[in-house]
């Protein structure tokens, strides 16, 4: 009976010696210096930008179809078609052309996430912003 009470209490004490070994482990390694926060009384805000230089911007009214012409090049690169990641519902690409009909769909701001294909390109995504209006 004697053995198993000093077998419970070596494994109750055993557990947060553990724990601390563990997080001793893992440590601030990739801190390299300790700044300080100084209180203020003023609002921090974030900085508003337009858009993004990626991000492309158009409007709709809800049934009327869409299409717009996407761009022929993105940072130099001649594009040669798109492909569509994510979009709406009822929207597609075919080539460097984008369509979407808006039917019953609500009014707000909807995004398409398109691919472009070009040779010598790296992987990039392009940003459609679609503001529908009623």
């Amino acid at each position: 009976m004697m053995l198993l009470r000093v077998m419970t209490l070596v494994q109750r004490a055993a557990v947060p010696l553990l724990a601390l070994g563990l997080m001793s482990l893992g440590g601030n390694a990739d801190v390299t210096s300790v700044g300080s926060f100084e209180p203020t009384n003023e609002p921090r805000v974030a900085a508003t930008f337009e858009s993004p230089p990626d991000t492309l911007r158009a409007s709709a009214e809800p049934g009327t179809p869409l299409l717009l012409t996407l761009p022929a090049e993105l940072d130099g690169n001649s594009i040669d078609r798109y492909s569509l990641l994510r979009g709406p519902a009822l929207s597609g690409v075919a080539g460097r052309s984008f369509a979407w009909i808006p039917e019953g769909t609500e009014p707000g701001t909807h995004e398409a996430l398109l691919r472009p294909h070009a040779p010598d390109m790296p992987a990039d995504t392009l940003v459609l912003r679609i503001d529908l209006h009623s």
